[in-house]
């Protein structure tokens, strides 16, 4: 009796993740694979058989090229992806390459005649470094750079704007494009994160570690965009590997040279200071021995970030004064902040 009520209970949830996942990969600021197969002398191949997969989950897209030769894939995760292409008679094409985020990568593939066992691999990124689709000026930072970047703190609105010429803030808080106030969405996975009535973002924005890539247009938007300009972040994801990362950061005065340092006009030394950011990220297939494997179909992701705060009082002949952003005040000057991030699943 248990065990079939805990498999009943296991199906269930497994069926709710996935129906919310595709309605996520519905909503995501993901990209699109097409293009046009043809032979060598130029004449297009309908029929030919093109297979997708993501070398780092494992998922697997097939299509067919249509009487034009054309075929696309709409809508698919971001990340390192192998293309296979065949048809009777014609030798198999493969090739690699990396989808970015809000990216249309064209991969036009010719086929040689000779035996289908006959390969030819191209080794290098197939996807042109010029985008050709369409006149979007846009700018795309991937995870590594998300991650090597130098920042002060971890918020990664300040990180879109010191990467993106043109974006910056009003007022420190309200995004601005090109100058022009309220002219910009920012996005997670289709979400709007922006307040619609003041035009200004959370205070606390999903951690670095939860971003895989983010896209920031600037001119000639897309018509899926409402503004001049777009910031789409796009939500990591597991992936057949177990893999995570930790995080800590420390920054105290009550040792090492911030020790010694004293208020140049009374001689006492500055109030006590300890900023603390901590963190971790875990992602991987979800794997439920003798139940589910999930290999190549089912995943997770779960990131955490912590933030403490700690500031001393200042003497009576000390003055000081002290700008607190996104932390409430309390009683002996201790702000205290933790940030979650949803597990998000595909």
């Amino acid at each position: 009796m248990n065990r079939k009520f805990w498999g009943l209970a296991v199906c269930l949830f497994l069926g709710l993740v996935l129906a919310g996942a595709a309605r996520c990969r519905a909503q995501t600021g993901a990209g699109n694979i097409q293009g046009t197969v043809s032979d060598a002398s130029g004449a297009v191949v309908p029929g030919a058989k093109v297979t997708l997969v993501q070398t780092q989950t494992g998922l697997k897209y097939n299509a067919t090229t249509n009487g034009a030769g054309f075929y696309v894939f709409p809508s698919v995760l971001l990340g390192p992806y192998k293309v296979t292409v065949e048809s009777p008679g014609m030798e198999t094409y493969n090739a690699e390459l990396t989808l970015q985020a809000g990216q249309t990568a064209e991969v036009d593939a010719t086929l040689k005649l000779g035996s289908t066992a006959t390969q030819i691999t191209v080794e290098a990124n197939v996807s042109p470094l010029v985008n050709t689709t369409d006149a979007t000026l846009s700018n795309v930072i991937e995870h590594a750079r998300i991650e090597q970047l130098p920042l002060n703190g971890r918020n990664v609105d300040t990180l879109v704007y010191e990467t993106t010429p043109g974006l910056t803030t009003f007022n420190g808080k309200v995004p601005t494009v090109n100058g022009v106030i309220d002219g910009s969405d920012f996005t997670q996975d289709g979400a709007l994160l922006e307040n619609r009535d003041w035009q200004r973002l959370p205070d606390r924005l999903p951690g670095l570690d939860t971003i895989d890539e983010f896209q920031v247009q600037t001119s000639n938007a897309d018509a899926k965009a409402e503004r001049p300009g777009t910031v789409t972040l796009t939500t990591r994801h597991g992936a057949n590997q177990l893999h995570g990362s930790l995080f800590e950061t420390n920054r105290d005065n009550s040792y090492g040279l911030a020790r010694a340092r004293q208020d140049v006009f009374t001689g006492f030394k500055a109030p006590h200071l300890v900023r603390n950011e901590f963190g971790g990220s875990v992602g991987g297939p979800v794997d439920i021995p003798k139940l589910y494997n999930g290999r190549d179909k089912t995943f997770f992701f779960f990131a955490y970030e912590g933030f403490r705060y700690w500031i001393g009082h200042c003497a009576d002949r000390c003055h000081a004064k002290w700008r607190f952003q996104r932390m409430r005040i309390l009683g002996g000057l201790r702000a205290e902040e933790r940030r979650w991030s949803a597990a998000h699943y595909l």
